[in-house]
């Protein structure tokens, strides 16, 4: 295992469970929108709980910097979408989802939880063995499977679920964690000093049947919210640059 760490990382993420779980689609976009509404409150009060013990640790699971680069790809793989998005939003850090990424992270565990929040909430995955160079690593081959997209929703890989969940439009939180675990057991295998890390967004994307984004001119189809605001090819206003909580 430990000849080829390289090897294994890929392995990894092609061969991953798609990060978001398939849920049943809505049978329109107005169904969406209520669904996605109407569960905001019941995963607030999720995230609160699954977030307790991560709340009461001094310890963060993610560095300021990794905080900021984790950010920056994921608004600069959003704003060069292809085709273009007329409704793709400014994702902004959400610390209620960064702290139940450190709860779940914390267990190191290799699936998705916990699994009284992944109805509404998104959430992706990557790991690594052997030597931790940057969280860019990690996130990296998320990006790259968008060599296997086709707009809107097709295919031709072994999984696009982590890039569409990257570039879902109206997906505008995101909060990671990263944790080292000593063993982790991973694809029958016992990995060690494996380099976890688990991003959680909201609203969730991945939608059987839906589209990542609406295709356009970037920002001629921005929710109301923004006022018509853009910047860099995304819907965004200066109240929603940050969401600390």
């Amino acid at each position: 295992m430990h000849a080829d760490c390289s090897y294994l990382f890929l392995a990894v993420l092609l061969w991953a469970t798609p990060c978001c779980r398939a849920a049943v689609s809505p049978s329109s976009s107005a169904e969406l929108t209520f669904l996605s509404s109407s569960a905001g409150l019941e995963l607030e009060n999720g995230l609160r709980n699954s977030s307790r013990a991560a709340g009461s640790r001094r310890k963060r699971y993610v560095s300021s910097r990794d905080m900021t680069a984790l950010l920056e790809y994921h608004n600069r793989v959003r704003s060069q979408v292809f085709p273009p998005a007329a409704n793709m939003e400014y994702m902004v850090w959400d610390e209620r989802l960064a702290k139940s990424a450190e709860s779940w992270a914390s267990q190191c565990i290799w699936d998705h939880g916990p699994s009284h929040v992944m109805k509404y909430m998104g959430q992706n995955l990557s790991i690594s063995s052997g030597r931790y160079r940057s969280v860019i690593e990690l996130v990296r081959s998320w990006h790259d499977e968008k060599n296997s997209f086709s707009y809107p929703n097709r295919c031709t890989g072994s999984v696009c679920s982590h890039y569409t969940q990257m570039v879902w439009a109206s997906t505008n939180r995101i909060g990671c964690a990263i944790n080292r675990c000593s063993n982790m057991y991973v694809f029958g295998s016992t990995w060690k000093q494996a380099t976890l890390l688990v991003c959680n967004y909201s609203i969730k994307g991945n939608w059987v049947g839906e589209a990542p984004y609406k295709t356009g001119k970037p920002c001629s189809a921005c929710p109301s919210v923004y006022g018509g605001s853009c910047n860099k090819n995304q819907c965004s206003t200066s109240k929603r640059r940050r969401n600390w909580f």
